[in-house]
């Protein structure tokens, strides 16, 4: 750092150099910037927002497309980008407007999961729990296990 580099030009390289490898909340951003005066924290994420660098509705829309390609349910989703300060009521809308079908992911994910073993009452168990710790609600894990009991289901 230069000695007559000011606190915003500071600020903003720090931002950008964490902008550059992945998106990040505005959360994440001000916790990257504790030791800066909050004007100039506020100034920078002003800047930031209006040159379309950070964006949190899009950052949530990756992050849900992402997590649901890694086999993540909407539960888990959800929680893990409320941690990251995102908005509630942005990550609820991406989950309940996006495309992707959960309950179909569900399956997709138990039909991994059991293969072509017998789906006794043991495996049952530990299937639901499986998808439970994935993020899966009751509702899609009902249908994910209705789908491996259906005599050739996919």
């Amino acid at each position: 750092m230069d000695a007559q580099e000011s606190p915003f030009k500071l600020a903003l390289r720090r931002v950008l150099a964490r902008l550059a490898r992945r998106e990040h909340s505005e959360q994440e951003l001000r916790q990257l910037l504790a030791d800066i005066p909050e004007t100039v924290v506020e100034q920078v994420l002003l800047h930031c927002r209006q040159q379309g660098w950070l964006n949190e509705a899009r950052l949530v829309e990756q992050a849900v497309h992402s997590r649901a390609a890694r086999g993540q349910g909407p539960r888990k989703i959800a929680f893990e980008l409320g941690q990251r300060g995102l908005d509630n009521e942005a990550i609820r809308d991406q989950l309940a407007t996006d495309a992707l079908d959960w309950f179909a992911l569900a399956a997709q994910l138990a039909r991994r999961r059991q293969g072509a073993a017998p789906l006794d009452l043991p495996a049952r168990r530990r299937l639901m729990g499986f998808l439970q710790r994935r993020g899966f609600n009751q509702e899609q894990i009902r249908y994910a296990l209705a789908t491996l009991s259906k005599p050739g289901s996919p």
